[in-house]
């Protein structure tokens, strides 16, 4: 895989980042993309949802195992949304606000600044389980 973009963000160490970009709902950043890309964002209009990809670019390894954020409980790697992870994946869920050019700019940043944005999809609540 190769970066499509960069995101441009207010964080630039990883002790700055909310554990979940909900916890930064008013942050905004944006989604410098490479030129070639440019014309694949056409149609995202502002004030739309998104799914970013990106590569947790900065991370310190992997373990198997993991203390959990939000429980304390030792658990699998699979089961928490740590950023060490065997392949750094991460995703994040944005509000999109204003598109120029090959710029992206989003509310609800939780990724450091010069993370490499690996893809961008759109967000339907329609598409999510219903039970």
């Amino acid at each position: 895989m190769r970066p499509i973009g960069y995101i441009r963000s207010p964080f630039k160490e990883k002790k700055e980042i909310p554990r979940q970009n909900i916890l930064a709902a008013g942050q905004k950043a944006r989604i410098e993309l490479l030129d070639e890309y440019q014309e694949g964002i056409e149609d995202i209009q502002a004030g739309s949802y998104g799914i970013i990809l990106f590569y947790f670019h900065q991370s310190d390894g992997y373990s198997l195992k993991t203390v959990s954020r939000k429980t304390q409980e030792y658990l699998g790697v699979f089961s928490t949304r740590s950023p060490n992870r065997p392949n750094g994946i991460g995703m994040s869920i944005v509000k999109f606000t204003k598109i120029e050019g090959s710029s992206l700019e989003f509310q609800g940043v939780d990724m450091l600044d010069n993370t490499p944005v690996l893809d961008i999809k759109p967000y339907d609540q329609a598409l999510n389980p219903k039970d």
